[in-house]
């Protein structure tokens, strides 16, 4: 590859790199949804990059030109800059719209590359296939980190000491960027060795993240068995004094959240006995009761004054994420 397209691509991989670092710390100012939608775009582009690195570096292997790619290549250089300067300034929107006109000139790109290269595979070819290979590899990773980071934050937001297990994403954060650093500087072995020990760090917290995650399943669903038995009583109580209701319809209702009671009962008993997926099983039945207690009042179109019962929905997922 010639020396100066080596020093254009490496720019805009730096351009990039700073863009994240400038996302992760600033953009807090912005709506979660620009959020996303920036770090998605600007991804998308640094992975539509490096397929090109590797296609031209494929190309001048096979001393194989393409000025037409080039073309395209630098215009999507110049509009991917510009959607970076557009993001220092906080222009997010602008900045997006940029980021996808980019995105379409390194598609081009892509497709007039892969029309040249040659039919027949050849030793480089296959070797770039791996290199894309271990690029889409280190990105997963990188989004599954991501992700037990905020299980942590949110962990250590309701109390639990995720000390130990933010010292240990941060060690495997740190070789994940060594993977990529070496990707792009094409160590491939380099980058392969980083990549295999933040998995093996990764799988060394398996067992803590077990341990934490049973920690934050029983907390939660401690809190929902509370919130359910206030919320049961009390309506109890309006269905009593409400005005609006006939007699047999405050019994189906009342029966309806008398089994609730029940369930919720079986569940406390489910969680002292460390049973937490019983317990989950015994709070989905009571909600059961109480939309039908909800059901056979509405059945008679009361007022929503009459009866305050919170329309709220059980899930396993809930219970099992961090509030």
């Amino acid at each position: 590859m010639k020396p100066k397209k080596v020093a254009v691509i490496f720019l805009f991989i730096l351009v990039l790199s700073t863009t994240f670092a400038f996302l992760n710390s600033t953009l807090v100012l912005a709506t979660e949804a620009q959020k996303q939608k920036a770090e998605a775009l600007f991804q998308i582009l640094d992975n539509d990059n490096m397929s090109i690195v590797l296609a031209f570096s494929m190309l001048d292997a096979q001393n194989i030109t393409v000025p037409n790619a080039d073309t395209k290549y630098n215009q999507g250089l110049e509009q991917a800059e510009q959607a970076v300067s557009l993001m220092s300034e906080g222009k997010f929107s602008e900045a997006s719209i940029e980021a996808v006109d980019a995105m379409q000139k390194f598609e081009e790109t892509l497709r007039i590359l892969e029309d040249a290269l040659p039919v027949e595979p050849t030793e480089t070819e296959v070797n770039a296939e791996e290199l894309i290979s271990l690029k889409v590899n280190i990105t997963r990773t990188i989004e599954h980190v991501e992700r037990l980071e905020n299980l942590t934050v949110k962990a250590a937001t309701a109390g639990f000491n995720t000390l130990t297990i933010e010292k240990r994403l941060g060690e495997v954060k740190q070789r994940l960027g060594n993977a990529t650093r070496k990707l792009y500087a094409r160590n491939f072995d380099g980058a392969v060795e980083e990549l295999c020990i933040a998995k093996t760090l990764l799988d060394e917290l398996t067992e803590p993240f077990a341990r934490l995650t049973n920690l934050v399943t029983a907390s939660n669903t401690e809190k929902y068995l509370q919130d359910a038995k206030i919320r049961v009583s009390v309506t109890k109580t309006n269905i009593t004094l409400s005005a609006t209701l006939t007699s047999e319809t405050k019994e189906e209702a009342i029966t309806a959240l008398n089994n609730s009671e029940i369930s919720l009962a079986n569940a406390r008993d489910s969680i002292d006995n460390n049973n937490i997926d019983e317990a989950i099983e015994e709070l989905e039945e009571a909600k059961k009761w109480e939309e039908e207690s909800n059901r056979a009042i509405t059945a008679v179109a009361v007022t929503p004054t009459s009866v305050a019962l919170t329309d709220e929905s059980l899930t396993r997922a809930e219970i099992t994420s961090s509030k």
